[in-house]
């Protein structure tokens, strides 16, 4: 299970509240004065209580590590307990297995970015069931940590850009191919019918690595251009920048289509 849940895209440094529809109207949100006098259900060993307390939680039934990790959450849809805050990709995972896709919970993202329960992180594997999480996560309108907290440009400038190198850059590849290529392109070469025809192998000579960074964090509002915050890894990010660099200087191929 660990593995799965830690290859749930965008959601794993999530935290979220699970409130039961019979206490929508008191609870429409994370920051609604009610919250405070609820009773939540966290499990020990992870950050759910610190991210709890983070929103003025302060009646908290802890729940021991070793129990069903679901446990919370069972509580909740039986009527035991008022509401639980629990780990994104755990959460999603629980909504299938209780069978609460039904609309019978509201889930809202809350505090900021925190780190994945230590006894549920794994080295990611290939499973349908991942994506069958991500998908109830989306359904249920949760958000990203990482969306909830605001990115100020002033922190990336001076950030030098990564030293070339092609093994990167290669790297960085398949990663364009998954988050950007289906807006800008295969390989970097714009599309005209995509939904943003730019031609990155000329923009990204003109972007600092700081504003480029920035760009990929934040996104282009006035662009149609999502924030990629808790969609693509800091790691991630020069990987990316070093194909589009390695792109612009011709030094790896470009789609089929274009090398013909």
């Amino acid at each position: 299970m660990a593995g799965v849940l830690s290859s749930v895209p965008r959601y794993g440094s999530s935290y979220v509240l699970i409130v039961p529809t019979r206490l929508a109207e008191k609870i429409p949100g994370p920051n609604a004065t009610e919250v405070a006098n609820l009773e939540v259900g966290v499990r020990s060993g992870t950050d759910a209580g610190d991210a709890a307390r983070a929103i003025g939680i302060t009646h908290i039934r802890t729940y021991p590590l070793d129990g069903s990790p679901l446990q919370p959450l069972k509580d909740v849809a039986d009527g035991k307990l008022d509401a639980a805050v629990i780990w994104a990709p755990l959460a999603g995972l629980g909504i299938l297995e209780l069978a609460l896709d039904q609309g019978q919970v509201a889930l809202f993202t809350i505090d900021k970015p925190h780190a994945a329960p230590p006894s549920l992180r794994a080295a990611r594997v290939t499973d349908p069931c991942a994506g069958a999480i991500l998908d109830a996560l989306n359904v249920s309108g949760v958000l990203p940590a990482e969306l909830l907290v605001s990115v100020d440009i002033r922190t990336f400038i001076g950030t030098p850009a990564p030293h070339f190198d092609l093994e990167q850059a290669r790297a960085g590849a398949p990663i364009y191919e998954e988050f950007c290529s289906r807006c800008h392109g295969p390989a970097a070469v714009a599309d005209p019918k995509g939904l943003a025809p730019v031609d990155l192998r000329i923009s990204i000579q003109r972007f600092t690595y700081a504003g480029f960074k920035y760009i990929v964090l934040n996104g282009r509002p006035s662009r149609s251009m999502p924030p990629l915050r808790g969609t693509v890894s800091e790691e991630q990010i020069p990987l990316i920048y070093q194909f589009l660099k390695a792109r612009s200087q011709e030094l790896l191929p470009g789609p089929a289509k274009e090398s013909q």
